[in-house]
C-alpha cells in the first residue's frame, strides 16, 4: 500500500507541474490530475485486489516497463542476410593446359557469389533484468564455379591426371563448389537499462530522452557447415565424361559469451552485438569413386573423420527505424568468422599411391561479410 500511495503523489505531481507550466488554471489542473491518477493507479488497484491487498514485485514492474525503459519484455526479429564470402580455400591448381604446363583453373577460381540467408531471434525477459533468447541463423546459396575448354589439351594434376584416361586430354574440365551454413544458439543474459538525456553534438539526439541498454550474455551454440565439391572432365568422341566429387561436414558444438548494446530515441534506434565462442569441432570427408571410362576403376569411395577445436566469431551493427511503437525496420552489417573448418575443395588429393584420398583438412577458416535487412517486434 505504501508503494501505491507514493505512486498516486508522484502521478499528481507530475500532472500537476505540467500544467502549472502551462499556465493552465487550478481546476483544470485539479480534473487532468485526478483523470491521470485513475488512468495510472487503476491496473495496479486491479492488480492489488487480485493478490488480496498487497501489490507483487512482479504486477509493479511490468507496469513500470509498459511506459518506461526498456518498454518491452518481449522481442523478436528477422532479417534477410546477403553474405560474401572469402574463399580461403587456397590456390592449388586444378587444371593444366598440357601444352604449356600452365594452370588455368585453381582452387580459387571457385569463389562464390553472394549468398542469401536469414536469422531469427526471439527472447523474454523473466525479471527485470534477467532474460534468455532462442535464434537460428541459415546461411544458403554460397555457390560457385569456373570451366575451361582447349583442343584436347586440359590435363588434371599428375599422378591422378595421369592415370585416368578422362582426367589427361580433356576437351572441358567443370570446377563446382557448394555450401550451406547453419547456427543456432540458446543465450541467457543480464540486462542493464538506463534513461538519459541524448549526446548535444547529434541533432536528432539533443536534450531527446533515450534509452540505453546493455546485455552481457553467455549461452550455448551449435553450427554446421555442410559443403560440396566436383571436378567434371570430358574427352574423347563421343564424349566420356568422369568426375572428382567430395564431400564434407564440420560440427562445431561449444559455450559463447558476447554484449549487446541498444539505444532508442524517438523513432530510431542503434544496436550491436559481438559474440565469440570456442567450440570442439567434429569433421568428416567423404569420397565418390573415380572411374575412367578406359583406364577404369582407379580408387573406390574414401572417407575420413577427425576432431578438434575451432572459434566461432560474430559482429552485428544495425540502425532500426520504428514505424510504430512495437515494430520496426532493421538494416545493419554483419561478420563471421569460423576455424578449423574442412573446407571440400582442399581434400581433393591426387596421388596414386594407396592411402591417397583417406586423409582430411580441417584447417580452413571461413569468412563471412555482409548486410542485413529485416524486421523486428517488441512488446
Amino acid at each position: 500500500m505504501q508503494r501505491k500511495t507514493r505512486g498516486i503523489w508522484l502521478a499528481a505531481a507530475v500532472v500537476l507541474a505540467g500544467g502549472l507550466g502551462a499556465g493552465a488554471s487550478a481546476a483544470a489542473v485539479a480534473k487532468v490530475a485526478e483523470q491521470a491518477m485513475v488512468e495510472a493507479v487503476g491496473p495496479l488497484l486491479s492488480a492489488d485486489q487480485a493478490t488480496g491487498g498487497e501489490l507483487a514485485d512482479g504486477v509493479c514492474m511490468r507496469q513500470l516497463r509498459q511506459c518506461c525503459c526498456p518498454g518491452w519484455t518481449h522481442y523478436a526479429i528477422f532479417d534477410v542476410l546477403f553474405l560474401q564470402r572469402n574463399n580461403a580455400v587456397g590456390d592449388a591448381p586444378l587444371v593444366f593446359n598440357a601444352d604449356s604446363g600452365l594452370p588455368v583453373m585453381t582452387a580459387q577460381n571457385l569463389q562464390p557469389a553472394t549468398a542469401t540467408g536469414v536469422r531469427t531471434f526471439y527472447g523474454a525477459l523473466v525479471t527485470d533484468s534477467l532474460g534468455w533468447e532462442i535464434g537460428y541463423t541459415g546461411i544458403y546459396g554460397m555457390f560457385g564455379s569456373a570451366a575451361v575448354s582447349g583442343p584436347d589439351n586440359l590435363e588434371l594434376p599428375p599422378p591422378l591426371g595421369l592415370a585416368v584416361n578422362n582426367f589427361n586430354d580433356a576437351e572441358n574440365v567443370r570446377g563446382t563448389y557448394w555450401s550451406t551454413l547453419n547456427i543456432a544458439e540458446f543465450n541467457v543474459f543480464c540486462l542493464d537499462c538506463c534513461q538519459e538525456c541524448g549526446p548535444d553534438w547529434c541533432g536528432l539526439t539533443r536534450c531527446r530522452p533515450n534509452c540505453h541498454c546493455v546485455n552481457w550474455l553467455a549461452g550455448f551454440i551449435w553450427a554446421g557447415l555442410d559443403e560440396q565439391a566436383g571436378l567434371d572432365a570430358v574427352c574423347c568422341s563421343p564424349p566420356e565424361p568422369s568426375s572428382y566429387n567430395v564431400r564434407t561436414s564440420t560440427n562445431y558444438f561449444g559455450a559463447q559469451v558476447g554484449m549487446r548494446g541498444r539505444r532508442d530515441w524517438c523513432r530510431w534506434a542503434v544496436e550491436g552485438w559481438w559474440k565469440t565462442a570456442l567450440c570442439g569441432t567434429s569433421a568428416s570427408q567423404a569420397a565418390d569413386p573415380i572411374v575412367g571410362s578406359i583406364s577404369g576403376l582407379e580408387r573406390g569411395p574414401q572417407a575420413a573423420t577427425a576432431s578438434g577445436v575451432g572459434f566461432i566469431g560474430q559482429l552485428n551493427g544495425t540502425l532500426i527505424y520504428k514505424i510504430t511503437r512495437r515494430w520496426g525496420l532493421r538494416a545493419g552489417y554483419n561478420f563471421y568468422w569460423l576455424t578449423n573448418a574442412a573446407f571440400a575443395p582442399a581434400q581433393w588429393d591426387f596421388g596414386t599411391v594407396a592411402g591417397s584420398g583417406t586423409g582430411i583438412n580441417d584447417n580452413g577458416t571461413l569468412f563471412l561479410h555482409g548486410a542485413n535487412l529485416g524486421t523486428e517486434y517488441r512488446w
